[in-house]
């Protein structure tokens, strides 16, 4: 009996923090938006592929196990980089205290996420 593929919380997560930041996005100066919000769009969508590399790696294997870390890695970084654009954003006015506040603490529980699946790739490989 096959049972359905359930995504990982995180990547909800990601989506959530995507549909928040959208309106947000087409609110922007233009020559902001199209500066900055794209690039911050981008790294949305990366978080959310690299969500699913590392979901999907083979975890029975050392080698499947290290990639996977490696796709967390990569994934801690965009979302610091999504970080620095919200920061841009709020810094030039282009985002209300409430939104940032609002998207920086659902970014907050996503690094959290990511670095406890990080730790746990990381003492299934043996240390990477």
């Amino acid at each position: 009996m096959q049972h359905e593929y359930k995504h990982p919380q995180i990547f909800a997560d990601v989506l959530a923090i995507s549909q928040l930041y959208y309106p947000l996005h087409n609110r922007f100066p233009k020559p902001f938006r199209f500066a900055v919000g794209e690039r911050l769009l981008g790294e949305l969508a990366e978080c959310a592929r690299l969500i699913m590399l590392a979901a999907l790696v083979d975890r029975q294997t050392t080698a499947g196990r290290s990639e996977g870390a490696t796709f967390v890695r990569r994934l801690r970084a965009s979302i610091e980089v999504i970080r620095g654009y919200l920061l841009v954003a709020w810094e030039q006015k282009f985002l209300s205290h409430g939104a940032i506040t609002e998207l920086s603490t659902r970014l907050e529980s996503v690094s959290r996420q990511a670095a406890r699946w990080q730790q746990w790739f990381e003492r299934a490989t043996g240390g990477t």
